[in-house]
């Protein structure tokens, strides 16, 4: 809250700005950017975001800036005085993670439309060559 300004500005704040919140610049020119972290703010370094597996540590940090800029729009609006909301919201983000964590359904195959009794009839070549007979004769 101190660096973002106070809690207005905080609640004004969009989430992708709440994210990099802490985050130092980093002057790499001429180095490897490869091991370097960049955009490592204060969410970062937060418990939920430390126990996700490092595929999906972007992805959460996206979704814990968005629920913590909402969050303090409820904290400065006093919407919520027992904290309740709060827990909503650290419940939604463990469920969201947990749910990426699973393994996808196997795909299940088509099954081939069921052919037709009667067969078509084969139009092209055959047809031509009879109408060629028929004026011939």
């Amino acid at each position: 809250m101190g660096t973002a300004g106070g809690l207005s500005n905080l609640a004004n704040m969009p989430a992708c700005n709440v994210q990099l919140l802490g985050a130092k610049r980093k002057n790499l020119e001429g180095f490897s950017t490869a091991t370097a972290q960049l955009r490592v703010g204060y969410l970062e370094q937060t418990e939920v975001i430390k126990s996700t597996p490092g595929e999906y540590t972007m992805r959460a940090c996206r979704l814990l800036a968005a629920k913590s800029s909402l969050a303090t729009r409820v904290d400065f609006t006093r919407g919520d005085m027992s904290g309740g909301a709060g827990r909503n919201f650290r419940a939604e983000i463990r469920a969201r993670i947990e749910k990426w964590q699973e393994k996808a359904p196997a795909r299940q195959p088509k099954p081939l439309p069921v052919p037709d009794l009667n067969t078509k009839k084969q139009r092209g070549r055959s047809e031509k060559e009879e109408d060629e007979r028929k004026v011939h004769l």
